[in-house]
C-alpha cells in the first residue's frame, strides 16, 4: 500500500497554532521518507503547557516559514493520497483550519484514523495511545517529536497490514467495517470507528 502519515505539534490550544509537522511517506508498504518541517506559528505564541509536551520553543523556530509558505512543498505530499494520523480529529483538524486560516483551498485526500482503527484491530489493548502502541509493537521513537509521531503512525498501519493480511483501503474499510475520511474543497468527511458518514461543511 502508498499512504502519507503526517503528524502536527502546535503552540498553543489553538489549532492554527502549528509549530512542527511530520511526514512520513510509505510506498508499497516501505518508508521512503520521513522528514519534519519547523513553523514558525501565527500569531506567534507559545504556551508553557504545549513547550512541555512537544519541547519546541519559541526560538526554535522565530526564523522558520510560516505554513503558508510550505503549503506548494506540503501539498504534493497529500493530494490525492491516503493520509493517516493517529487521532486524526486533531491532526487534519489543524490541517484544514490552518488552510482557512491562510485562505487556501483544501486539497483533495482520504483519510484514516490509526486510534479508530488499532482500536478495532487490537481491542485487547489496554489503551491505544501512540506510545503505549509503540512499546506493544517495539515501535522505537521519540514521542511528539513531529517526524517521530508521524514515523511511529505508519509503523502501526504496516503492523495492522502484515497482521491482517491486508493490500488496499478498501481492505481495510471491510475488515474493520470502519469509515474512510475525505478531505475535499469546501468539505470535511470525517473518518469514523463505523462505517456510517456525514458531511459537514467547512
Amino acid at each position: 500500500m502508498d499512504f502519507v502519515a503526517i503528524d502536527f505539534e502546535t503552540a498553543t490550544s489553538k489549532r492554527t497554532s502549528i509549530c512542527s509537522m511530520g511526514i512520513c511517506v510509505v510506498k508499497n508498504n516501505i518508508i521512503k521518507e520521513v522528514r519534519e518541517l519547523p513553523v514558525r506559528p501565527v500569531p506567534f505564541e507559545f504556551n508553557e503547557y504545549n513547550i512541555a509536551i512537544h519541547g519546541i520553543t519559541p526560538e526554535m523556530v522565530e526564523d522558520k516559514p510560516t505554513f503558508d509558505m510550505y503549503w506548494e512543498e506540503i501539498r504534493p505530499y497529500l493530494e490525492n493520497k491516503l493520509v493517516i494520523a493517529h487521532n486524526a480529529s486533531f491532526d487534519v483538524g489543524a490541517l484544514c483550519a490552518t488552510l482557512d486560516y491562510y485562505n487556501i483551498t483544501l486539497p483533495n485526500f482520504k483519510y484514516l484514523c490509526t486510534v479508530k482503527l488499532s482500536q478495532k484491530a487490537y481491542p485487547e489493548m489496554e489503551s491505544h495511545k501512540l506510545n503505549y502502541l509503540g512499546k506493544m509493537l517495539r515501535i522505537d521513537f521519540s514521542h511528539h517529536t513531529a517526524c517521530d509521531d508521524a514515523y511511529a503512525c505508519a509503523m502501526v498501519l504496516l503492523h495492522i497490514i502484515h497482521d491482517f493480511k491486508l493490500n488496499s483501503i478498501k481492505d481495510i474499510e471491510d475488515a474493520f467495517e470502519i469509515g474512510i475520511g475525505t478531505v475535499y474543497p469546501g468539505y470535511i468527511e470525517p473518518c469514523r470507528k463505523n462505517k456510517k458518514k456525514t458531511k459537514v461543511k467547512n
